[in-house]
């Protein structure tokens, strides 16, 4: 298999991925919601979800401090911005709506 073939393979992958994931969400977005008591249920999850994800950020945040801090000592002042900034990329923190 040539890189043209395999290339055009991946992104044809890609499409197809992309177009399963809109008739998914199309889908799923089309189904009832449940009960009441089945979206109260579903509420408590979001609630602890948020909780828990706002925990493991909050940890992340430390140890990225700590890391940088080391990596500055150890390294350089620079590595350690750069290391910075490119985990600064990562997923925000989940507020409530």
């Amino acid at each position: 298999m040539t890189t043209e073939h395999a290339l055009g393979l991946a992104i044809l992958a890609g499409l197809l991925a992309i177009v399963y994931g809109a008739v998914s969400v199309s889908w799923i977005l089309k189904q009832s919601a449940g009960s009441e008591r089945m979206q109260e249920i579903a509420a408590a999850i979001q609630v602890g979800a948020k909780a828990y994800l706002n925990r493991q950020y909050s940890a992340i945040t430390l140890v990225g401090i700590v890391l940088a801090i080391v990596l500055g000592l150890v390294l350089n002042w620079e590595t350690a911005g750069a290391s910075s900034s490119a985990r600064s990329f990562r997923a925000p923190p989940v507020t409530s709506a």
